[in-house]
Parts: structure tokens; sequence; C-alpha cells
């Protein structure tokens, strides 16, 4: 990846992006001290946040609810993180004014959001970023969704894709499909680098669902460059599809709250590289990720046996994708092809 001397290069542009985040502690702002190098070296830092910043509101009924203190808007502001994904099944938890009071956080402390709005329009509208003469756009969308949690015309919330086994495979929303793949084609002219991502998934399994393929493929065939995957808790395989990357999930980031279904892969992650030459995604690569002790994350090194076993069972996963990896040292790089 790019290096202090070649970072100010025009156009030479470093995008790191982890998974999901939910920081609850006391010092927020330490909790990236083991990454900050690797995050400092980014020129843009993309990643999901679960659940709402906010001390108001009341939980929802039926379901685990989660929100953490707003001034918990440290730790992400201490990780330099530019955007965050807040589309997940989690956002409503403590209804709409916890919901807006989030928005009104991340927006006072300089970082976009995206995936959710005051209304349907503002959910759909891409997060736009440029660095060095390279412009990316940023748009997110909720699978998961709980009643309720998607946005209307009049109504805050996330931006969905609808599925239900009614609809019958890929069990898609057929117009949430049409609608997010006009929002990415409505994007592309504005955005040299697109990236979308997708609340998706089956919690805790290695298995991909029809609905993530189905949303992940329309996605590329609608111009996106780059697909990310949140909220499993646990890592997927990696699929080249046109020449473009998906990574159906990344795992945790950090994780500052615990449950008795968890198993210990929660705590495995990767922190995606994607160096940016010519206004293209030029190579993508990653390099593992563990929560380690007070649930920091840190880079894992090559001499590290967790590093290998992240490293295989992601190769592994990506192979019944056919999607090859390069390992060298404690990194993998992608190949397209």
């Amino acid at each position: 990846m790019p290096g202090p001397e070649s970072r100010g290069a025009e156009g030479h542009v470093y995008l790191a992006v982890v998974g999901d985040m939910e920081i609850s502690r006391p010092e927020p702002e330490k909790v990236f001290e083991n990454v900050l190098p690797e995050l400092r070296r980014a020129d843009i830092r993309f990643g999901g946040i679960d659940p709402p910043l906010s001390d108001k509101g009341a939980p929802v009924q039926g379901k685990i609810a989660l929100r953490n203190h707003p001034g918990m808007v440290a730790g992400y502001v201490a990780g330099g993180f530019d955007v965050l994904a807040f589309s997940t099944n989690h956002c409503l938890d403590y209804g709409v004014e916890a919901f807006l009071e989030t928005l009104e956080v991340l927006e006072k402390h300089h970082i976009r959001h995206t995936g959710v709005g005051r209304n349907i329009d503002e959910a759909r509208t891409p997060a736009l970023v440029e660095r060095k003469g390279v412009r990316f756009g940023f748009l997110s969308y909720l699978l998961n969704l709980p009643l309720g949690y998607n946005a209307h015309p009049g109504k805050p919330g996330a931006a969905p894709v609808r599925q239900d086994p009614l609809f019958g495979p890929p069990y898609l929303n057929e117009e949430d499909l049409e609608a997010m793949k006009a929002d990415v084609e409505k994007t592309r002219p504005a955005a040299d680098v697109l990236v979308v991502s997708f609340h998706w998934g089956a919690s805790q399994s290695r298995t991909l669902t029809l609905s993530q393929k189905a949303a992940a493929h329309a996605a590329v065939e609608a111009g996106a460059d780059l697909v990310i995957g949140h909220h499993p808790h646990i890592l997927q395989g990696i699929e080249v599809y046109r020449g473009k990357v998906i990574f159906y999930a990344l795992g945790n980031f950090v994780l500052d709250h615990d449950h008795p279904m968890f198993a210990p892969t929660v705590k495995e992650s990767v922190l995606v590289k994607c160096l940016v030459e010519g206004k293209r995604i030029r190579r993508v690569s990653f390099v593992p990720v563990l929560i380690g002790n007070g649930g920091k994350p840190r880079v894992l090194t090559q001499e590290e046996g967790k590093c290998l076993e992240i490293m295989g069972a992601v190769q592994r996963l990506s192979g019944k994708l056919n999607t090859r990896l390069h390992i060298s040292g404690g990194e993998a790089s992608v190949l397209a092809g």
C-alpha cells in the first residue's frame, strides 16, 4: 500500500474499510490505538456503526435493543472515520428521537452517514468524499429490516432492500432492488469510485444467502466498484464478479457487548485496503484483525497462528466462490479473473 512518501501524489489514494463497530466503554478515544498506524495511512476510512449514539428514547419490544452513549462518538473521531454506514437492524432500536440524535452527533463531528436519513430521499443519498482529485461515493442498504425501520417520504429510517421468503427466489423485493440500482446508476457520474454496502446475511453463519448474492450482483451490474457486507458478526467469503470485488462480511471491528450466543469467531475480522490510481481501484487486499485485550482491534502479524488461521478461513470460503488470493506475509491480495 502507499507509504508516506507516495500518499501525497495526486490521484493515488488509499481507502481503508472495516466491519461493524459498537463502542461502549470508558475512554472510547483509545479503542483504536492498536490499529491507528494503519488507519492513519489511509486517505479515507469507511466502516459500519451498529447501534444509535443516544441516551434518548425507549427500547423497542420483541428484539435485542442496543444503543451507546453519544459520547462514544469520540472513538470514531479518534479513528479518523470519514463515512459510517448506519443502515442497520439496530438503527431504530430506541425510536426516532435516538435515531435523529445519532445523525446529529455524527454530523456535528463531520462524519458522513450513509444508508439512513430523515426521509427516504436522504437515506438514498450518497455520501460523497473527494481526496486528491478522486471522487468517492458511498451508498448503504438494509436487508435485515425489522418492521418499521425503513424510511418513508415523511419518516426517518434506513434505505431498504426488503427480503422475505414470500417474495420467491432470490427473496428480494423487486421494487426495492430496482430503487437501489437506480441510486447506483444516478450516483455513478458523480463518483470515480463507488462503494455500496449492505447490512445482510445470517448472524454467525459462513453460508451466503441467495439474497446476498443477488443484491451484490445487482449493485455491480448497476455500476458499483466495490461491495461491502456488514451484520453477520463473522467473516464470509470474497467474490470477484465482473471484475469487481465483493466482501460478503467483514466481521466485527469493535464489539463492546457480550451475548451468550457469541462464538469466539466474533472477534475475528479483516481490514480491507483499496489502492486507487488513475481514479480506479487497482489493488484490493486485506490484513487479518483480532479484537484483543480490552476489546481493542489489532492487526495480526504473519508470525501469529491466528493470522494464518483467519487467512486460511477466508481463502477456503473465497475458493468456493472461485476467487483466488495471493498471500504474502500478513496480507492477502484479491486476484481479479
